[in-house]
């Protein structure tokens, strides 16, 4: 579309804008095909946002723009710089809606589906999507492991896309037939604005729990921005589902009323519930109870973790209100793949068992080592660090809970970033401290999975957290490929053992 098209589409949006075209313009009226938010990635057609980042200033990268192509400029003040220009107060809270006018509003072509919570929106977006693809559905995805558009899938840069992107993902999806799209929705995202643009159909809860308190403060304010998505962003005849064994689950629950539906392990009343009936390592045996249904689904899951019902329970819900059958719904769980870097098994011969995943709380921890403990026959080893310059107050408490619930524990490195990793490392060792002293500090991450590899025979199990499926580690001087996975497969082939 051209440039006064989009204009006059956007004035339609009652949005506060305004254009400058500065004297020097040479074509008024561009042909406009994308947007993008990072310079880099500008290319002859498109527009450049000039978004103002916490290091730099987009409106600085305006004339690189210009040079790689760009045809105009959305920008907070006018530029003198040879491109039409549309003005607004605030970039960030108006790009999303822009972008979507763009690529024609694909988010309205779509059954949206969003989820949110502090743990378990991975998982459960996987699930959702193996349900709904197995009910013939295709169905694509946003999260913290890699976008999909239904064809062809790239490694995310974040949980939940930038504006621009995240519209330009939808628009493929539609493009490539999707009929769905379900998504990790971060609380990062919808404070941000990340999501304007965006109306959804389906959107679950997961849970609650100590995070991001580096952004959001104090709990209250990280869970009145999860609270957000469903008062701002749902479109008409939308439900909720939502987690009522967790306290801010059953807060959310009650706000939302008749919209809302329920889900627990504990909760007598909720709407979808299951029982337990037995686990082990490779996977769990659970009775679920599906509101319209007078006799329980008898489930083989492979997964571990009463968390891992839960996120079944929440991929059911949001399924069956959007009239999912309930065989087809139950097959889709019990046919889906490994979760990337969730409580991804292997199993090493004559040895113990390797498990790679992604928990970086003190919460999350705690659930993985909480469900890896049961189904250990012999000791429960852990290798884990915790991310530089995020929240510095949550590195004892996962430190206490690794010492806690591990029989062997190895802090090492995460992702550093600008921190000194042996800094990092003496903040969680406050907390190993509180429970014994059998530990070890390694902050070289591969050397400490080798370590940790050594010391597991038949039985053992060693739990390789934090990273999961990231493909890079950060450091101060910058990224480095590392995969844990890898780590491991190096690890075996060194010591001539198989992989399983």
């Amino acid at each position: 579309m051209n440039f006064s098209m989009l204009i006059e589409l956007l004035d339609k949006k009652k949005m506060e804008l305004s254009v400058n075209i500065p004297d020097r313009v040479s074509v008024c009226n561009p042909e406009i095909n994308m947007l993008f938010s990072d310079s880099r990635k500008v290319v002859p057609g498109s527009i450049f946002a000039c978004v103002k980042g916490g290091h730099t200033d987009g409106h600085e990268f305006a004339d690189k723009a210009a040079e790689l192509g760009a045809a105009a400029l959305i920008c907070e003040h006018p530029l003198d710089t040879p491109l039409p220009q549309i003005i607004t107060k605030d970039i960030r809270r108006n790009m999303g809606t822009i972008a979507s006018v763009l690529y024609g509003e694909p988010a309205k072509k779509l059954s949206m589906i969003a989820i949110t919570g502090t743990n378990g929106k991975t998982t459960s977006t996987f699930m959702t999507k193996s349900i709904l693809e197995h009910a013939g559905m295709k169905t694509g995805l946003l999260g913290t492991v890699y976008y999909d558009d239904g064809d062809v899938f790239e490694d995310a840069e974040h949980t939940t896309p930038e504006a621009s992107d995240l519209q330009y993902w939808l628009y493929r999806m539609v493009k490539n037939g999707c009929k769905a799209c379900v998504m990790e929705t971060s609380s990062h995202s919808i404070v941000q604005g990340r999501i304007d643009g965006v109306l959804y159909d389906r959107a679950g809860f997961t849970n609650l729990s100590v995070d991001h308190l580096d952004y959001h403060k104090d709990m209250e304010n990280y869970f009145n921005a999860k609270k957000l998505l469903f008062e701002k962003y749902m479109r008409n005849n939308w439900k909720a589902c939502v987690n009522t064994d967790d306290s801010y689950g059953r807060r959310l629950y009650g706000d939302l009323c008749d919209k809302a539906m329920s889900f627990g392990i504990n909760d007598p009343s909720a709407d979808f519930r299951a029982v337990i009936k037995s686990t082990s390592v490779e996977g769990m045996d659970a009775d679920i109870k599906i509101p319209d249904s007078k006799s329980p689904y008898s489930v083989r899951l492979p997964l571990l973790g009463n968390y891992n019902i839960l996120n079944a329970l929440q991929a059911l819900s949001i399924s069956w209100t959007l009239g999912i059958s309930n065989n087809d719904a139950i097959e889709g769980l019990q046919n889906m793949k490994q979760v990337p870097g969730r409580l991804e098994r292997y199993l090493i011969k004559d040895g113990g068992s390797c498990v790679i995943d992604f928990a970086h709380s003190p919460d999350s921890l705690e659930k993985v080592l909480g469900a890896l403990r049961p189904v250990c026959k012999g000791k429960l080893c852990v290798v884990f660090g915790a991310g530089g310059d995020r929240d510095k107050t949550k590195r004892p408490l996962m430190g206490e809970v690794a010492s806690r619930l591990a029989d062997e524990v190895i802090v090492t490195s995460d992702n550093p970033r600008s921190e000194d990793p042996e800094t990092i490392t003496k903040e969680i060792e406050a907390g190993v401290k509180q429970h014994h002293s059998n530990y070890k500090i390694i902050v070289d991450r591969r050397e400490a999975i080798y370590e940790g590899l050594s010391s597991v025979s038949e039985g053992d199990i060693l739990l390789v957290s934090g990273k999961g499926p990231e493909r890079y580690q950060i450091l101060k001087d910058g990224s480095i490929p590392f995969l844990d996975k890898d780590v491991l497969s190096d690890w075996c082939a060194k010591n001539s053992m198989e992989l399983a």
